[in-house]
């Protein structure tokens, strides 16, 4: 192994949050050929620190050989979570072309049961809590088409540990941690849990989207109110009414304040 390569591997595993960072501002192609250079713990610890839309993107671009041996190693909450993001015919010849157990398994995943919180879940942008407000900011650019109410923080494995409030973010010194921002005490839901059951949720009230996570509280993505209530379940008028108002207070505060945080934090 050449000097170059013993000292970017000590790196990744040393600071792995902000080798992933760098590796999100890159193009899809550069990291897809990257991550070909790496050995596959490596690889894997990188994918599932990436935001889960770009992972898969680069996961995409590498080599049939090397996506297979990928998700052979990797555990199922991360499997899970990439199968999700790929498009329908790669993840079928994916699925044909890994092992038995490995297939059945992530294929039970994959197949949530009609009208459940799963099905309807979308990715989340994750940080670690590590990170400064500067650093925030700038996965949040390059996240604009995803972007909700807040950051989700999550360890090393992928566990979740809370959230920051993006308008936090505006009024933060930039070389704050979000660990220093953070709030734990937020409502989470399971991925198994009918739509129905939570479609009067007191969280609704005050979140336009709620982690949803696994039984090892893994974070597995985020469920949106608005897709919620469009489901064919109706909730009950008053509180219906309720949700919608506070939702678009919410809705409207967010707005401004986003645009606040990048006009702020400059081009």
């Amino acid at each position: 192994m050449s000097p170059d390569q013993l000292v970017l591997e000590d790196f990744i595993n040393k600071y792995p949050f902000s080798a992933a960072q760098a590796l999100e501002r890159l193009k899809d192609e550069d990291v897809a050929a990257f991550i070909q250079e790496l050995p596959i713990e490596k690889s894997l610890k990188l994918l599932g620190l990436m935001n889960i839309d770009k992972a898969a993107k680069c996961f995409m671009l590498l080599p049939p050989k090397l996506t297979i041996k990928l998700m052979e190693n990797s555990n199922l909450s991360f499997g899970e979570s990439l199968c999700r993001q790929l498009d329908e015919p790669f993840l079928e010849s994916l699925l044909i072309g890994l092992a038995p157990r490995k297939s059945i398994e992530l294929k039970r995943k994959l197949e949530q049961i009609p009208n459940t919180v799963g099905v309807l879940m979308v990715p989340a942008i994750v940080v670690n809590k590590e990170m400064t407000v500067k650093d925030a900011v700038e996965i949040i650019k390059r996240n604009k088409e995803n972007l909700e109410s807040y950051l989700y923080v999550v360890d090393l494995h992928g566990s979740f540990e809370g959230a920051v409030r993006l308008k936090e973010l505006l009024f933060a010194d930039r070389s704050s941690t979000l660990e220093e921002l953070m709030i734990t005490d937020i409502p989470r839901f399971f991925p198994e849990t009918p739509i129905k059951n939570i479609l009067d949720h007191p969280a609704w009230f005050e979140y336009r989207y709620v982690p949803v996570i696994d039984q090892s509280q893994k974070l597995l993505g985020t469920l949106p109110y608005r897709t919620t209530r469009e489901t064919t379940f109706k909730a009950s008028g008053q509180s219906t009414k309720e949700i919608l108002k506070t939702g678009g207070a919410l809705g409207e505060l967010y707005l401004v304040g986003l645009t606040g945080l990048l006009q702020s934090f400059g081009k």
